[in-house]
């Protein structure tokens, strides 16, 4: 598989930079792909931050739902 990228000047300048820093020991592909792969971890990560914290927070609404409807039930219930 082949992947194209788009970058602006600006953007291409600073991955152009950034290649300065490539180990000696790993050719342009290899490198390019492990920056790739890295990304896509660390995406990932984020997507999976994301989704636990959208979850937790459901719960939490539906823990104080389940709350509310109990204390209007003994609300009335002593009326």
């Amino acid at each position: 598989m082949k992947i194209q990228i788009k970058f602006s000047k600006e953007e291409a300048e600073g991955f152009k930079n950034f290649c300065m820093i490539k180990p000696p020991e790993l050719d342009d592909d290899s490198f390019y792909k492990q920056i790739f792969f890295a990304g896509c971890n660390a995406m990932t990560e984020q997507i999976t931050a994301l989704v636990e914290a959208h979850r937790e927070a459901k719960e939490k609404e539906a823990q104080e739902e389940t709350t509310e409807v109990a204390e209007t039930q003994d609300a009335e219930n002593k009326e």
